[in-house]
């Protein structure tokens, strides 16, 4: 539900909508709150366990879930409010959160129980990023869409960022189940935010309320997208760059550990500058502002993603791993953002979440490679994992490039 021409003819920024800003501040919390959640599992299942692989599942698990609910969260987030939406889903992870702080007190007894709590968060996650970008293309103009995704992803990478730090220290200082405490009533806050926001209706509002046929609605809308060529070709290259390039957070608790030889404090540092890199892509591309050649420039951000994931993984030295670690921040979050706006330019607004919803089915399959990511490494080193998946990525944006005519034009 987009403003009156008469009214976004005067604004200059998404700034300038007191609605978006109230979005961009509760998502921002949300993020912050979920990369407390996700330093504190990866670091305690490897510490425990003293399994790369274990520590790779925690990760893969929080994915495993939107494999089965993606289209139907997407359908849901078209259907009902979506600030209730991300609402519902903070505070569900707030309780999950405080859950998982009571398991870890007494030491890992029971790892299945960490992985189904683990999993219940990532349902949580999955209704989130569909409402999300939803919520945003229904507050601003569509000439300012590019710009206010890019601004929510640096404000939400940008805490979460330092959320990552946080949580290193606070695991250092005060051990894992008060950071996933102190994570929880962070979730709660946004909850909060979200819940008093003046309700924008969704794209949907002709339909109702949720239907019992939405599963089966859900499953004809994802065929129906795929039969478009340029989302077909975005979500593949999505499935594939997930697969092997995002995979590399399910690792990097061994990287800090096993290759760069620090502590739970080096290991929150380490992906803090990840999350500097990103918040400096999106703001990148933020200045960057409407580009025609979306398509071309996405192409490119995958082959330099590979490039900066394999000079990654020859490092061994802490400085410089941080700097290229900010690189491979960059390219994903730019990656991310390029996804989420070309393929919502793609299709009607009706099917914007439905479209996201899509995209989060497509790559919810990447915890089979955060498992395979774990096995690699647990088998033949964290460096060769890390290496093989950069040049998988290098390898799709070169397919890309040669075989999508339209992705290149656009």
């Amino acid at each position: 539900m987009h403003l009156p021409e008469t009214e976004t003819a005067a604004l200059r920024t998404p700034w300038h909508i007191a609605s978006y800003r109230r979005v961009w501040f509760g998502t921002v919390i949300l993020a912050l709150a979920a990369q407390c959640e996700r330093i504190a599992i990866g670091w305690f299942v490897l510490i425990e366990t003293d399994s790369v692989f274990f520590a790779a599942a925690a990760f893969a698990i929080q994915k495993a879930p939107a494999s089965l609910i993606a289209p139907m969260a997407g359908d849901i987030t078209d259907r009902v409010s979506r600030s209730r939406v991300l609402a519902v889903a903070a505070s569900s992870r707030a309780v999950v959160a405080i859950s998982l702080a009571v398991l870890t007190a007494g030491g890992l007894h029971h790892l299945w129980m960490v992985y189904v709590l683990v999993a219940l968060s990532g349902i949580g996650q999955t209704f989130s990023i569909p409402a999300t970008q939803g919520l945003i293309t229904d507050i601003v103009p569509q000439r300012m869409v590019m710009r206010a995704v890019a601004l929510q992803s640096i404000g939400a990478r940008g805490v979460g960022a330092l959320g990552s730090l946080f949580g290193g220290l606070a695991i250092t200082a005060y051990g894992v189940p008060p950071t996933l405490i102190t994570g929880a009533m962070v979730f709660l806050a946004g909850a909060v935010v979200m819940a008093t926001m003046s309700k924008i209706g969704p794209a949907r509002t002709a339909s109702g309320a949720i239907k019992p046929g939405i599963v089966k609605e859900a499953a004809v809308g994802l065929v129906s997208l795929m039969r478009l060529p340029t989302v077909r070709t975005l979500l593949a290259i999505a499935f594939v760059v997930e697969m092997f390039a995002f995979a590399y957070h399910s690792i990097m608790p061994s990287v800090a550990r096993d290759v760069l030889n620090v502590a739970a404090d080096g290991f929150g540092t380490l992906t803090l500058m990840a999350g500097v890199g990103s918040v400096l892509g999106v703001t990148a591309l933020a200045t960057i502002g409407e580009t025609p050649r979306k398509g071309m420039l996405l192409i490119a951000v995958t082959v330099l993603f590979g490039i900066m994931l394999t000079a990654f993984a020859s490092s061994t030295v802490l400085p410089l791993s941080l700097v290229l670690v900010m690189g491979v921040g960059a390219m994903a979050a730019v990656f991310d953002a390029l996804q989420w706006i070309l393929l919502q330019q793609c299709v009607p607004d009706t099917m914007r979440g439905l479209v996201i919803g899509g995209w989060m089915f497509v790559i919810s399959f990447g915890w089979i490679g955060h498992l395979a990511m774990g096995a690699i490494a647990q088998a033949v080193g964290v460096q060769w994992a890390l290496g093989g998946a950069g040049c998988l990525v290098i390898l799709t944006g070169a397919l890309a490039y040669t075989f999508s005519s339209r992705l290149r034009a656009g």
